[in-house]
């Protein structure tokens, strides 16, 4: 102890010199010092733990979308070949599509694309499920529910889990089993499919 000698004897301990004592005093400083590192570790920990979650989160967004375009993208094959095939069956088929209109297919009542589909099987790839829409493109008819260009426009959505995915494409076609996007060699440039409507209108 460090003392300082007052007069009439008594001892007394400077303040001062007791401060200075105690920041020499090294006693314990360990137990901080781990202390500190202790929590730099937890942190690093927790915020690793974070950034592997949010990974693995991303990782599984993406493979859900992957696997619900590819199956929008099979709708939509399976659309254009469905269409093809009931427009070579009955060239109105596209109009009744339009108008929801029932027709007969497989011997089941069909109004709609989807209906034809699931009465060729359905529409399922895996898990995954699709639904597909027939819209009129703009033929220049002013009526949306008849098709006069032998073009319509199908849409394709798939949903899987939590994921959506929407296609559009355009389908031109009818009258030949591969009349989609076919062009004979041998004409004008005219796709051989074109109904005498569609010429008329020579929209291209």
């Amino acid at each position: 102890m460090i003392t300082e000698n007052y007069p009439n004897g008594i001892e007394r301990m400077n303040p001062m010199l007791k401060i200075t004592s105690i920041l020499k005093n090294q006693q314990g400083s360990m137990i901080v010092i781990a202390m500190i590192v202790l929590a730099l570790l937890t942190m690093i920990g927790i915020s690793a733990t974070n950034m592997s979650s949010t990974e693995v989160q991303v990782s599984t967004n993406a493979m859900l979308h992957n696997i619900a375009f590819y199956t929008a993208d099979s709708g939509i094959e399976a659309g254009r070949a469905a269409l093809n095939t009931i427009k070579v069956a009955n060239a109105e088929n596209w109009d009744k599509l339009l108008r929801v209109e029932e027709f007969t297919w497989n011997a089941r009542q069909v109004d709609t694309l989807d209906e034809v589909l699931d009465a060729e099987g359905g529409r399922t790839v895996g898990q995954a499920t699709f639904t597909l829409t027939v819209v009129d493109n703009e033929d220049l008819d002013g009526n949306d529910q008849t098709d006069t260009d032998d073009t319509v426009l199908l849409t394709s959505t798939a949903t899987y889990r939590n994921a959506t995915v929407t296609i559009e494409t355009i389908v031109r076609g009818g009258g030949e089993a591969y009349a989609q996007e076919h062009y004979n060699a041998g004409s004008s440039g005219d796709a051989v499919s074109e109904s005498v409507a569609a010429t008329a209108n020579e929209r291209w």
